[in-house]
């Protein structure tokens, strides 16, 4: 039987480094800012925002099929990521548009 090709992360591995990769991002992001490089911390803040919110809602998926797999750890932190990054993109967003 084939496979079928899902969009969200499969494996606890790469639901990992999503995180790490979101982590690294927010780092990214708050050195821009400290920088005051406001176009490049914005630009990184809405990027990494969609990538933590996608790897947030992969761990939830994850968890919901397998409780023992994926960590409370896992799905918290990527949810507090999610948070903060997702909710940085979508104020530099509402701050870009004027609205």
């Amino acid at each position: 039987m084939r496979e079928k090709k899902r969009f969200l992360l499969q494996t606890v591995k790469q639901m990992n480094a999503g995180a790490i990769v979101s982590g690294l991002g927010f780092l990214l992001y708050l050195a821009l800012s400290a920088l005051e490089a406001e176009t490049a911390a914005g630009i990184t803040a809405v990027a990494f925002g969609l990538v933590s919110v996608y790897v947030f809602a992969s761990a939830a998926a994850g968890r919901s099929q397998d409780r023992e797999a994926v960590s409370y750890s896992l799905l918290w932190g990527t949810g507090a990521l999610a948070l903060l990054l997702g909710g940085c993109g979508a104020l530099t967003l509402k701050l870009w548009l004027g609205l």
